[in-house]
């Protein structure tokens, strides 16, 4: 397989798939900073050096996949997996030839921890075989889901962009627990165990609002605070977030990227 791009997120990928049993000397890797391949014990290849790549994948900005694009020598039947945000497989098939097999990926934060969401959409000329081969790949990433490319607006709102809305939330219930006299670190503590009961409870069959049901005492301090919440719109707040997400996420996506 092959790799262009070593920063963040390539650097991130590149960790995975190593930790994960990988031949760095069968990964072909491209990067305008040598450096960064180095600390992997990997030697540099070229743009024009990637041929017998079965799958390549590009972890590269948008404004700079068009040159990359014009300067890669690859085989027909090499798959071309693009991580970069906003450049639509249409936008990508322009910049390639004809027929080639073509793989979108939208993935999210967690793939440094092998805990990513990464959505996944592929051209007409993609074979069953080569779904194989690229889900292969991002499998120590983290978990796949493979969608229509007009659903991934809203995926870069909720996966892409929630982390730091979730992060919001979290940092809100700490805070709320130090108001309330307890020490930042303690706060924090219960925040985490907290969020992460709650994902193992609906994660088992535990429907939203039934845990809500069954935390709420009447006349309780759970129906106190929700109160507060839908009172002051949280519910909404937080839809009109991911709304406005995705809108920019589809202004985005509508920009050149320098391909015409």
């Amino acid at each position: 397989m092959g790799l262009i791009g070593c920063g963040n997120l390539g650097s991130a990928m590149l960790t995975r798939w190593i930790a994960n049993g990988a031949d760095p000397h069968l990964i072909k890797v491209v990067d305008n900073h040598p450096e960064r391949i180095t600390q992997f014990n990997m030697k540099s290849s070229a743009l024009e050096d990637l041929s017998g790549v079965d799958v390549l994948v590009l972890a590269v900005k948008p404004w700079n996949i068009v040159e990359v694009l014009q300067r890669i020598k690859i085989e027909p039947d090499t798959v071309v997996v693009s991580m970069a945000a906003g450049v639509s497989l249409s936008k990508l098939a322009k910049a390639l030839p004809a027929k080639q097999p073509i793989c979108r990926v939208m993935p999210n934060i967690g793939v440094k921890l092998g805990l990513g969401v990464l959505a996944i959409a592929f051209n007409s000329y993609v074979q069953s075989s080569h779904k194989l081969s690229v889900k292969e790949i991002l499998e120590p990433l983290g978990k796949t889901i493979e969608l229509k490319e007009k659903d991934f607006n809203a995926v870069t709102a909720l996966a892409g962009s929630g982390p730091a809305f979730v992060s919001l939330i979290l940092e809100s219930l700490m805070m709320g627990g130090v108001a309330g006299g307890l020490s930042s670190e303690t706060a924090k503590f219960l925040a985490l165990e907290t969020v992460n009961t709650t994902l193992e409870l609906i994660e088992s069959g535990l429907h939203f609002d039934e845990l809500r049901f069954l935390v709420s005492s009447p006349a309780g301090t759970t129906v106190a605070g929700l109160e507060v919440l839908e009172k002051d719109g949280v519910r909404g707040s937080i839809i009109q977030s991911i709304k406005a997400a995705s809108s920019r996420a589809e202004e985005l996506g509508q920009e050149p990227a320098g391909i015409d």
